[in-house]
């Protein structure tokens, strides 16, 4: 829906629809007013006739305002980096209006965008996507910007990992150390990103030990465990954890399209809430942009798109 609410058709009007819209407007800002006038009915609605305002886009679909902002679904990762805090921020000073911000996982995230649960999602690199959009239920995609996938671990190559040439090979092994007991592997969280960006590599399941179950492994592993983890959220976990962080070794980051996940918008074909499309076009704006280029040892933005 195209709503034209102006102050002056706000002006314009009289009596209770006039007071009511000016009170949204006052407390929420624009769709809160524009919300408001919905509410008062026939009348509101003919107000802003007279005052030569046309309410409704005739070729736009049918869609209820809502007087709150729309609720944007977000990876985990761009609040933990303080992404969403900068867009919000920038939102309120350009807009007059922030998203409310709903973390979720990106799979869970994306079930629910398809459902219309939420009015917008902002999430990772993740194969549910594609096949959403393939079946209608999302659309409106794209790229706003990209972070490194690391493996973090113990500083001593426990695992045997130095020597790989390839992530894939390198997360083999490290399976294949956490199995036999000589090392210690902490899975991505389900439902996450990098849960499926290692279920893509066919490594989603660590491998069944060779050993017979009683044999115990000739040293206790190191307590650090070897772990993935973007770029965006280790940036934010070193600083938070400063001078108390234990001591960790890179072993694997970036370098390459297939250590890196994609952060992506997307909108569902169920709600139509007025402001998604604004905010999807305000992300991939110049300011969306330039809140994503604050953070560049956690973000890199996309190309214009």
């Amino acid at each position: 829906m195209n709503l034209d609410c102006t102050s002056q058709s706000l002006a314009a009007a009289h009596g209770p629809a006039r007071r009511q819209a000016l009170r949204a407007w006052g407390t929420g800002g624009l769709w809160a007013a524009c919300g408001a006038w919905d509410a008062t009915g026939v009348a509101g609605w003919a107000a802003l006739m007279s005052a030569g305002q046309p309410a409704v886009a005739q070729a736009a679909p049918r869609v209820a305002p809502r007087a709150d902002s729309p609720e944007v679904g977000v990876d985990p990762a761009l609040v933990t980096s303080g992404l969403t805090a900068r867009w919000a921020q920038a939102m309120r000073r350009d807009l007059g209006w922030s998203a409310r911000w709903t973390p979720l996982p990106s799979g869970a995230l994306l079930r629910a965008l398809a459902d219309g649960h939420i009015d917008m999602g902002v999430y990772l690199d993740h194969p549910l996507a594609e096949q959403l959009s393939r079946e209608g239920l999302i659309h409106d995609m794209h790229t706003l910007a990209r972070t490194d996938v690391l493996l973090l671990g113990p500083t001593q190559d426990e695992a045997g990992i130095r020597s790989e040439a390839s992530p894939a090979a390198a997360l083999r092994q490290v399976l294949a150390a956490h199995a036999a007991g000589a090392a210690r592997w902490l899975p991505p969280p389900p439902d996450s990103a990098l849960a499926a960006w290692l279920a893509r590599l066919g490594l989603a399941e660590p491998p069944k030990s060779a050993s017979p179950p009683d044999r115990a492994p000739t040293r206790a592993p190191n307590p650090t465990p070897y772990r993935l983890i973007t770029q965006a959220e280790w940036q934010a976990e070193r600083a938070s954890a400063g001078r108390q962080a234990p001591a960790t070794r890179i072993w694997l980051a970036g370098g390459s399209d297939l250590m890196q996940l994609r952060c992506e918008l997307a909108r569902p074909f169920r709600t139509r809430h007025p402001g998604a499309n604004m905010l999807s076009q305000w992300l991939r704006g110049p300011l969306g942009r330039q809140a994503v280029k604050g953070l560049p040892s956690a973000w890199r933005p996309s190309s214009p798109n």
